[in-house]
């Protein structure tokens, strides 16, 4: 840990709220434990378990160079621990677990990519291939098979030749320092007689490493995952960032102030496009390799600003100016690996900050880096976002684990005659349970299968749409110019059709998802309230969540047609009158726009219902259990009457116990 590990604190007030709430409510968990029956105790503990092990997911993507790792370096107070200058065949996600508990003594593991990942890339040439094959781009496809044999014959240099067998596998160890890390995740340059001949060994069939620490300083647990460049070679890259980014809470897009948004990858662009604003961090790196920074800071922002707009991104996003090397400067106590540039940006910025003029001091330098302002913007996403939403699950499981424990007390303590009825509405307890059950599970199976209808309906046409405006397009464009000259249609109009079906599908699903388990809940009560009467008192059974829609990342991911090279001149010459250019062309748009369409179906659209189902079903399954407990208590103790059931009653009856704990939750969660 560096020397002014301290300052990794700055931020934690936005924490505060969030952290003073779960140990409120873990005390009210606590004092629910202690008048639950053995059932409900479990599914306390399961509650307290849950928040104990929450941890909040940060990925970080960027610009090639822009600093992505030295940011995460000095993140984790470690400022030399990943390699910042990862050779482009490298596609290795690397994920820092920090105050994460661990099986034994792990501190490093690293996965090689499977056996179908690899022949993929090294059969198909990855997704560039795939691109490249779907719009018959040959000369393309014939320069990937060069650099993918290239790419083998060092791998078995590196590795001989049954390095498949590592595939699908994973090295795990005890311990992680610099060596180790460099062996799996950056190549060196095998000419080079001063580079560790071990560095990179394992790095081509690498796909992700994961690292285990912990910090005293951040008073969460947190997952910061690093991603490569995603413009690399073939494409793997992208793939790999998407999968990384499919769970994560905030994306941090950290930039190079030379380059800002103008130069930024069209790719990392279309990404982030699909993120909510508020879980979208700009940080602008290397402010201070900038001549003027005083003066250039706010025209790059401008610049940042106006780029976000023209591709429909939220100009309300964060944007955080800063640098790497002034906070390892500040993190490590030693301002003398500044440059003499660096220094000058520094007090340049140090003055117009108001500091004054004298040196500079560590806890200034660390202001001015911009790492206390990403840490704040960070933590503040974490405590409205995942740490909002899980508050707001645990509350409400826990108010229905305390009115189970009311309503399991009430019948444990009457008698038959006192009010439990053997039946209801002429049918038992059971029966009565078992058809409530069975008739919203066939409704969730009916209300899925018409959300997932509707909205690939919607995606379906929204293809067609673009398809036939694509189509007229270019037949417009050979009447006018006949064969000559090249042609290409934005895809960003099909991306923002798809993006209008998708939240189109959210707002649907939220609405008759909460409608369908609002009634559930309604008609559950209704069996409490038939089983036991009055004798419940002020009583009631909260609906599930509704499961939360995360972000459509995969209309993000590179198409054909986004590809801005010599592609499309190519293509062009290869074809010969009007039919041959239109009929390709659908054909080729078509499958491009459906690719988009089969990825949202099966990685999102797919995942919400699945949530949708599971979360009614787990819901069903718990207020079941409990209600033929119930029913169960009734017929094994059917002589208890009102005078027994008063003499067990404690000092401070169950009863107000439960109801001073379910104000208090009511309360926190208003």
């Amino acid at each position: 840990m560096a020397r002014n590990d301290h300052l990794l604190s700055v931020g934690n007030e936005a924490l505060a709220p969030m952290t003073s709430a779960v140990a409120s409510l873990s005390a009210q968990i606590d004092q629910l434990t202690e008048v639950a029956d053995a059932r409900s105790s479990a599914r306390l503990a399961t509650l307290k378990t849950r928040m104990e092990n929450f941890t909040a997911s940060v990925t970080l993507v960027g610009q090639v160079k822009a600093g992505k790792s030295s940011i995460v370096n000095i993140l984790a107070g470690r400022p030399a621990l990943l390699p910042s200058d990862v050779n482009p065949w490298t596609s290795v996600v690397t994920t820092l677990n920090i105050n994460t508990r661990t099986e034994g003594d792990k501190r490093a593991k690293f996965t090689f990519f499977e056996q179908e990942e690899w022949d993929n890339l090294m059969v198909g040439g990855g997704r560039l291939g795939e691109l490249a094959n779907r719009a018959g781009a040959d000369d393309e496809m014939d320069d990937i098979r060069r650099q993918i044999g290239e790419m083998k014959a060092k791998s078995e240099e590196r590795l001989g030749q049954h390095f498949d067998l590592l595939l699908g596998q994973s090295h795990q160890y005890d311990y992680f320092d610099d060596e180790l890390i460099q062996r799996y995740v950056c190549l060196g340059d095998q000419d080079d007689p001063d580079i560790n001949p071990k560095t990179g060994r394992f790095a081509d069939v690498t796909k992700s490493a994961e690292l285990y620490m912990d910090i005293p300083q951040y008073p969460i647990s947190l997952k910061l995952c690093d991603t490569p460049g995603v413009n690399d070679t073939f494409m793997v890259r992208e793939q790999i960032t998407l999968r990384s980014l499919r769970g994560s809470e905030v994306c941090v897009v950290v930039l190079a102030a030379s380059q800002a948004l103008t130069t930024m990858d069209m790719a990392l662009m279309r990404i982030i496009a699909q993120f909510e604003n508020r879980q979208i961090i700009l940080f602008v790196n290397r402010i201070d390799e900038l001549a003027d920074p005083v003066n250039q800071v706010p025209e790059i922002r401008d610049r940042i600003l106006g780029t976000l707009k023209q591709n429909n991104i939220d100009a309300n996003t964060s944007v955080v100016f800063g640098s790497a090397l002034w906070a390892e400067a500040a993190l490590t106590g030693n301002p003398d690996i500044l440059t003499d540039e660096s220094r000058q940006a520094l007090n340049t910025f140090y003055l117009a900050a108001g500091f004054g003029d004298q040196a500079p001091s560590l806890d200034k330098i660390w202001a001015l880096s911009g790492l206390p302002d990403l840490l704040l913007a960070m933590n503040e996403r974490i405590a409205e976002g995942a740490g909002g939403r899980l508050l707001d699950k645990v509350r409400h499981r826990a108010r229905n684990i305390a009115s189970q424990i009311r309503a399991t007390a009430v019948a444990k303590n009457l008698s038959d005659g006192d009010g439990v009825m053997r039946d209801l509405d002429g049918v038992s307890p059971e029966e009565a349970v078992a058809t409530v059950a069975q008739q919203y599970e066939k409704k969730a199976a009916e209300l899925t299968s018409s959300l997932r209808d509707k909205v690939l309906e919607r995606l379906k046409s929204a293809e067609t749409n673009f398809v036939k405006r694509a189509t007229d397009s270019l037949i417009a464009h050979l009447e006018q110019n006949g064969e000559q000259g090249t042609w290409q249609y934005d895809p960003a109009g099909l991306r923002t059709l798809q993006k209008a079906a998708y939240f189109s599908f959210a707002r649907s699903m939220r609405k008759e998802a909460g409608a369908l388990y609002s009634t559930a809940a309604t008609d559950v009560e209704a069996l409490y309230q038939k089983l036991l009467g009055n004798h419940l008192g002020e009583f009631s059974i909260e609906a599930p969540i509704v499961p939360r829609v995360p972000p459509p990342l995969g209309i993000g991911r590179t198409i054909a047609l986004d590809l801005q090279s010599t592609w499309w001149r190519r293509w062009w010459q290869r074809r010969k009158g009007f039919e041959a250019y239109a009929a390709d062309y659908t054909r080729l748009i078509t499958s491009e726009a459906n690719s988009i369409t089969k990825d949202i179906e099966e990685n999102q659209i797919a995942a919400v219902l699945e949530n949708v189902r599971a979360n009614l079903a787990d819901f069903l399954r718990e207020q079941r259990e409990t209600l033929l407990s119930i029913s169960a208590s009734a017929e094994q103790n059917p002589d208890r009457n009102a005078a027994l059931m008063e003499g067990m009653k404690p000092k401070k009856s169950r009863d107000d116990i439960l109801g001073d704990i379910l104000k208090d939750l009511s309360n926190e969660a208003a």
